[in-house]
């Protein structure tokens, strides 16, 4: 099976673009391996704890720039768990410039690059 320790997560604008994107590749990565699990943790998580556990059993999280920014804000007591995020993917980057959400954007890709420092 695939290792737990190696994780990856897409980041997108919005929480539609995130379900879109997970009943897709929850089929494509089935077919290359069961085991292989996808989750979606946007705003609607009920509790921080409850997105720990998620992020841990799951190999592929999806998420918003505000969901995993408030995620990672206290990465320093998870630090096994976001440092076990192997490949970070960005969809609509160029929304690192606008100014409502790019400074979220910007933040979040700036921790996660301290984590694995």
């Amino acid at each position: 099976g695939v290792s737990n320790m190696r994780k990856a997560v897409y980041i997108a604008p919005s929480k539609a673009l995130c379900e879109e994107r997970q009943a897709d590749w929850s089929k494509r990565v089935a077919d290359i391996d069961p085991g292989i699990t996808c989750t979606t943790i946007t705003g609607d998580a009920t509790t921080s704890s409850s997105c720990y556990a998620e992020i841990a059993s799951a190999h592929l999280i999806l998420t918003t720039p505000e969901k995993w920014d408030s995620i990672t804000r206290r990465w320093n007591d998870y630090v096994v768990l976001l440092g076990s995020i192997k490949l970070v993917l960005v969809d609509e980057v160029h929304m690192i410039g606008e100014a409502e959400r790019g400074s979220c954007l910007e933040s979040v890709l700036n921790r996660m690059k301290a984590i694995h420092r």
